[in-house]
């Protein structure tokens, strides 16, 4: 079935109602669309305007003629500026329609035939979105995609629906910024924005670095839906992606505090200062291999050369040690409230495994201690700490397995807690059900 089709029903139909007095010009351009020699009316259609140019059906049918020849161009692209052209020659023979004493019976289906257009370009994008056998007959189906749905936007540039698929479209293409654009002007078309419009568009902002936009937006959809905790995560994210932890934390605990009891409110805490100790936790590793590094090196210097390296070695175990107790102190704060969304909602499987993790995490810390000193009783220290600590995430991940047994994720973090704690028949267990 060729693209074109609809609009060609659609004009057969509607073209000769009420036209029983037409100049003979208007008459041919008439005939050559029904036949579908569209360049033919589109050069008799020039014509009849120049006959007649207050009419308005020499631009009618000029705006047929146009739409039609877009939509028989194999090139989905090259479509649009015939699509433009259709657009503006109908608006323009609607203008004259309006002024007119006596209006045609095109009048009344001037807007049908762009938005018959419109509708077919946008379903083909959706039917190469969701049809995967149609998807397939085409190289890259997700430009495609794009391709039509810029085409049914060049016809409806007010159609919310048609740039919310186009932002999808995007999406999926990997082309985030203009994902994001589409979306932004879905949400100034539409009236009041939903739950999912506002989660939507703040993850765009958010994937493509925009802090402040998402925290605008996240502020704005907190407002019109106070009981959807998404907005509050978002919220002390975008604070956090801006370094501006301390005002993160504040969000969230004014929430507990008015409302103590809600695990949900402790989990997001706990993950979104967690956020901060990950991106401390490269500098502080790259610290820990700098420390064993100068400390490696003092062996060979003596005098004045020792003395700075000494000093040098001092200022670097100074920050060292700050930036560890900031990473403890977070590290802390997540465990506990963690471990409190656990004691509020004890059925909860992520929660119990998102507390493994931070555990987890945490004795890797030690561990990274371990390996970057010379000092052989204090790795004997390190590692008895480290271990101490990921025995911790072992009975979290545990509760995890109990509550969900058939996540492997779950597992395959047992399996490796319990092959670094050398616990082999625990290990082959874990190992079997993480299917590895």
């Amino acid at each position: 079935m060729k693209p074109f089709s609809l609009l060609s029903t659609l004009a057969i139909a509607l073209l000769f109602v009420g036209c029983t007095t037409v100049s003979p010009l208007v008459k041919e351009t008439q005939d050559n669309i029904g036949s579908g020699n569209y360049e033919a009316a589109l050069a008799s259609a020039d014509l009849a305007i120049a006959e007649n140019p207050t009419s308005g059906l020499g631009q009618y049918y000029k705006a047929v003629a146009l739409g039609s020849i877009g939509q028989e161009n194999e090139d989905i692209a090259a479509r649009r500026s015939y699509y433009e052209d259709a657009l503006s020659t109908m608006e323009e023979a609607k203008s004259l329609f309006d002024a007119a004493e006596d209006a045609p019976d095109e009048a009344e289906n001037a807007d049908d035939v762009i938005r018959a257009i419109w509708a077919d370009e946008h379903n083909s994008a959706v039917e190469v979105l969701t049809v995967d056998s149609l998807a397939a007959t085409f190289a890259d189906p997700n430009q495609v995609a794009v391709d039509h749905l810029l085409n049914a936007i060049t016809l409806a540039p007010d159609s919310a629906i048609s740039h919310s698929v186009l932002s999808s479209a995007y999406y999926r293409v990997g082309d985030i910024e203009s994902a994001t654009d589409a979306y932004e002007t879905v949400i100034s078309l539409i009236s009041t924005p939903d739950a999912d419009d506002y989660n939507y568009m703040i993850n765009l902002y958010l994937a493509s670095q925009r802090f402040e936009d998402a925290r605008d937006l996240a502020t704005s959809a907190q407002s019109a839906f106070p009981d959807d905790e998404r907005f509050i995560q978002y919220l002390a994210d975008s604070y956090l992606q801006t370094g501006e932890t301390d005002k993160a934390i504040a969000i969230v605990e004014d929430l507990i505090a008015a409302n103590p009891d809600n695990p949900q409110y402790r989990l997001v805490l706990g993950t979104q200062v967690y956020q901060t100790v990950t991106e401390l936790t490269d500098q502080i590793s790259e610290m820990y291999v700098e420390l064993y590094d100068q400390s490696q090196a003092l062996r060979g210097l003596s005098g004045s050369a020792k003395e700075d390296a000494e000093a040098a070695l001092a200022e670097l175990q100074a920050e060292a040690d700050a930036l560890e107790a900031e990473i403890v102190g977070y590290t802390d704060l997540a465990i506990e409230q963690v471990t409190r969304a656990t004691e509020l909602d004890p059925s909860s499987a992520n929660t119990y495994n998102i507390l493994g993790v931070i555990y987890q995490n945490k004795s890797a810390l030690y561990f990274d201690k371990r390996n970057n000193t010379a000092d052989y009783d204090l790795a004997d220290e390190y590692d008895a700490q480290a271990r101490e600590i990921l025995d911790m995430a072992r009975v979290a991940y545990e509760q995890a397995t109990q509550l969900d047994e058939g996540n492997p994720e779950y597992w395959q973090s047992l399996f490796q807690i319990y092959t670094t704690l050398n616990m082999p028949e625990k290990a082959q267990e874990a190992m079997e059900k993480a299917g590895i």
